[in-house]
């Protein structure tokens, strides 16, 4: 950027190298205007409409200005038709600056009277005068051609102009310092350039250093030094967010396989415990069956804790790679209301479904199952005379689902943990702990959010909201209802 000045001063030189064939070329057209002109001056005409038109054609044809004067100095035809601008010109005019670019009528208009100007002199007594001067501090070449003729009434001077504007003679004139002047910038931005570089370098290698030694021990607990500019600054602040999502992923996978190890140690256990009761000889009839009693339940539990647990590692996986289908949720819920009416372990129970068409973009199964678990903690904790009652309806561009119980409710220390991984409050500690997880992982994975509400006394409500089908599964839904 430094160097443009001394780049723009070398294009000027070369369009300045072509001054002489401008001046020649301004100079022929000035001549070929004012001979035109001066062989129909002397045509006899009373009223000088032919003397105009002819003059104008000149002018026209030679892209000059064309005036005829009297020996009195009276201008009788004037006629311009100088081209405006010309690319040479616009190119200038970046130069020109506020007062514009100079023209053939600004120097009129600071010229000498007509009868006064060397030019008009030198033409009444030689006949003839040519000549080219630079004008308005040099920006402005005129050239001229002014010839004596006879005409009615006396002699008369034919005066052809052509300008030519030398926008880059004012930078041509200045070129020294402007060379002087870039040299001292160079040298400056060079210094300038190599501290700016040496600030910016040194803390990338230090960032890169720190985001490296973190490669090692990403869960060292230690966070990135956010020292530097403001820019390395705000790199090292997203490296430390992304190091803690990291180190938030691993705790809860060490938490995953922590609660795995503990829930399959009991089964595991009498498992064990059975087969070692067997090795020692035949077993009496009643102690066989309840070995082989407790043999079916701990497998039956292995196989229900792995197959949650794989869901549940799915779920919170995103559900990739399963196909997602158009479900509409009203119709999901009452199907799965009207088979829980009909079930005899429910009889005591009321089922109220209120459900208007809302349609969102899922896997069946998935929010089947979800919906399920809900169901079922409802069930378990509505009691006998009790009732469940179920919600589905359009809000806000979410479909929102409830479902409520009449049961006495989630005790207040307990709201905050009831989707925690083999977290329950059934009586007995019955059920796996992992229903809620569960069905927390699969909304999630479909772009929604779950909440639970337990007033004390009054049962518990949970609300899933899904983004509905128009307006796409990817809207991002603010979950307001969510307390605890």
């Amino acid at each position: 950027m430094l160097a443009l000045p001394v780049a723009a001063l070398f294009f000027a030189s070369r369009i300045l190298d072509s001054t002489d064939e401008t001046i020649r070329r301004n100079q022929e057209r000035a001549l070929r205007g004012a001979e035109a002109a001066q062989a129909v001056v002397e045509m006899d005409d009373r009223d000088g409409s032919a003397l105009r038109a002819a003059v104008d054609a000149a002018s026209l044809h030679n892209q000059v200005r064309v005036r005829v004067i009297d020996a009195d100095g009276r201008v009788i035809v004037d006629c311009d038709h100088e081209p405006a601008t010309s690319l040479r010109d616009r190119i200038g005019e970046l130069f020109w600056g506020p007062e514009g670019p100079p023209t053939l009528r600004t120097y009129e208009e600071a010229a000498l009277p007509l009868p006064e100007r060397p030019e008009i002199r030198r033409a009444l007594a030689d006949g003839r005068d040519d000549g080219c001067v630079r004008t308005i501090n040099g920006t402005l070449l005129v050239c001229h051609t002014a010839i004596r003729t006879a005409g009615p009434g006396g002699s008369r001077v034919v005066l052809s102009q052509k300008s030519a504007r030398l926008a880059f003679l004012a930078l041509y004139d200045v070129r020294y310092p402007v060379l002087k002047y870039t040299l001292y910038m160079l040298l400056v931005g060079f210094l300038v350039a190599t501290w700016l570089v040496r600030r910016m370098i040194a803390p990338l290698h230090e960032l890169r250093h720190q985001v490296l030694s973190r490669a090692r021990t990403p869960l060292s607990g230690e966070v990135i030094d956010l020292r530097g500019p403001v820019e390395i600054a705000d790199v090292a602040g997203a490296f430390n967010t992304l190091l803690a999502a990291i180190a938030e992923r691993n705790r809860r996978n060490h938490d995953f396989m922590t609660d795995l190890v503990h829930e399959l140690k009991s089964p595991v256990a009498v498992v064990l415990t059975a087969a070692d009761a067997m090795r020692g000889g035949p077993l009496a009839a009643s102690r066989a069956e309840r070995l082989g009693r407790a043999l079916l339940e701990s497998g039956r539990r292995l196989d229900a804790l792995v197959t949650q647990f794989l869901d549940l590692a799915r779920a919170e996986a995103g559900l990739p790679n399963e196909e997602r289908a158009e479900i509409d949720v009203a119709e999901l819920l009452r199907g799965m209301v009207d088979a829980m009416r009909i079930d005899e372990r429910h009889a005591g129970l009321r089922f109220e479904v209120d459900a208007t068409p809302a349609r969102v973009l899922g896997i069946a199964g998935r929010i089947e199952v979800a919906l399920r678990n809900l169901l079922d903690n409802a069930v378990s904790f509505a009691g006998e005379g009790g009732a469940v009652v179920t919600r589905v309806r359009a809000v806000e561009g979410a479909c929102e689902i409830e479902v409520s119980d009449t049961g006495p409710g989630i005790a207040p220390e307990n709201v905050h943990r009831i989707f925690d991984r083999f977290f329950t409050d059934r009586p007995g500690g019955r059920g796996t702990g992992l229903g809620l997880a569960l069905t927390k992982a699969i909304v999630e994975a479909h772009g929604g959010s779950i909440a639970v509400a337990s007033p004390p006394g009054q049962g518990a409500m949970f609300t899933i909201r899904l983004p509905l089908l128009s307006h796409g599964v990817h809207t991002q839904l603010v979950d307001v209802s969510r307390r605890g």
